[in-house]
């Protein structure tokens, strides 16, 4: 069986597991998938062509964490795309007991940390594509009130800057 990079990540939320992932200081892998929801079940099992066809990529929001592990001390110095194809036979094939999502398929997604180096992937349909920054934190988007207040302070929004400025041009 798997030995877990973080047992105490079993109590904790799947959510913050990606993080904890991209922190984690040994070799490392994370197998994604999407989140049972109606408004995405477009997304489910569609290639990457597909996705692009619809006009879409695959979105982190989309996805859960549904296992993570070391990886495997025999896979040190295997290529990634050759360790890609053993996650994808092992999870296939012989599925860790403590695997609780669906058998890897086309839309999943793998996250690999090696030697420091993230790189996540797509299953598709024949093969698996690179998703660049598929893992990077996002900014913080300002709040609402935040965007009202920039653009109420702006002179075309306040009459009374607007009045101020006027005022001292007239002098």
């Amino acid at each position: 069986m798997q030995q877990k990079w973080n047992q105490n990540f079993d109590d904790e939320p799947m959510t913050d597991i990606p993080q904890k992932f991209l922190n984690a200081g040994c070799d490392v892998y994370m197998v994604m998938q999407l989140r049972h929801d109606e408004k995405i079940l477009d997304e489910r099992f569609a290639s990457m062509r597909e996705l692009h066809r619809r006009g879409k990529t695959p979105d982190p929001e989309h996805y859960e964490v549904t296992y993570y592990a070391d990886l495997p001390a025999m896979w040190q110095d295997v290529p990634n795309n050759e360790v890609l194809e053993e996650l994808f036979q092992m999870f296939n094939l012989s599925r860790p007991q403590d695997f609780e999502g669906h058998s890897l398929s086309v839309s999943d997604v793998i996250a690999l940390k090696r030697n420091g180096e993230v790189s996540v992937h797509y299953v598709d349909s024949i093969g698996f594509k690179e998703l660049p920054g598929f893992l990077d934190t996002k900014p913080e988007r300002p709040s609402v009130l935040m965007n009202l207040k920039e653009k109420c302070d702006a002179p075309e929004c306040n009459p009374a800057a607007c009045r101020k400025v006027r005022d001292a041009h007239e002098l």
